[in-house]
């Protein structure tokens, strides 16, 4: 992606987010940066332990993040599952299909290679896992690497859906368990919130994903207000409310979110 953005050719003037915007309106909604507020929502589950988001729910079967963008918090547990042999389902959702390509996948791929031995399978003793050395390199994705990384992880499903959030009923009729699910739910969401309208589509996914789950909860991180756009913390909590679902601050006092600039939130999202 970076030499892509450096060529300036006709591929990288095809694919939004490559030159210097944050966001450009029903074009690129920012998913090529990491967010500050992805990085406290990644720093809490570590923080916390994975295992205790993953068995609050009487063991989560299934992880959700909407607006993910680099799935920074999504890598956390990813690892985690990986490392402990558990069965999840994972889903990652994105308003451009080119972040999940060029962003989302690479780094599934990149976080599956760092659990690897350093000779194992698709490496070898001449040519050993380049994420493991003291003088690390480019991992390159190979064939024979990518047909690794598909038989590893047989057992944590992965989904990936690019798009609005609107109509949130086509976009729901998208995410796995549509209807009736049985599976345990977690939905991670970082900095989804900044106006108005995001705020509003994104509560109505999220609540609609919370009522169909038989068990299932939210992690939202953002910064409590955006200036000049218009998104707030304390609005979601009030679209949430008009909903039926609640929105509380974590208590987490010895994990600090917030320095000197914009002050930043980290919740939970659950029905009422």
């Amino acid at each position: 992606m970076q030499l892509m953005a450096e060529d300036g050719g006709d591929d990288s003037a095809a694919i939004p987010g490559l030159d210097d915007s944050d966001i450009r309106t029903n074009l690129y909604e920012g998913g090529f940066k990491s967010w500050e507020c992805s990085l406290d929502l990644a720093k809490l589950l570590l923080d916390r332990g994975p295992r205790k988001d993953l068995d609050d729910l009487c063991r989560v079967d299934h992880v959700i993040e909407l607006g993910c963008g680099t799935a920074m918090p999504t890598l956390i547990l990813f690892d985690f599952a990986l490392r402990e042999g558990l069965s999840l389902y994972f889903t990652l959702t994105d308003y451009n299909a080119s972040v999940l390509r060029l962003v989302t996948l690479p780094n599934l791929i990149l976080t599956w290679a760092a659990t690897q031995p350093a000779d194992s399978a698709p490496f070898s003793t001449s040519s050993p896992n380049p994420l493991l050395s003291e003088a690390s390199g480019d991992l390159e994705l190979t064939p024979e690497l990518l047909v690794a990384f598909k038989a590893a992880t047989a057992e944590l499903p992965l989904a990936f859906i690019s798009g609005s959030w609107l109509p949130s009923a086509r976009y729901l009729s998208l995410i796995p368990g549509s209807s009736e699910s049985e599976m345990n739910t977690l939905v991670l969401a970082s900095e989804t919130i900044y106006s108005p309208s995001s705020l509003s589509a994104f509560t109505e996914v999220l609540v609609g994903i919370l009522k169909r789950a038989r068990m299932c909860k939210a992690m939202v991180s953002a910064k409590r207000m955006y200036f000049g756009v218009g998104g707030s913390v304390d609005g979601f909590r009030m679209e949430a409310s008009s909903r039926g679902a609640v929105a509380y601050e974590i208590d987490n006092t010895h994990f600090p979110t917030e320095g000197g600039g914009v002050k930043r939130w980290l919740g939970e999202v659950q029905m009422m």
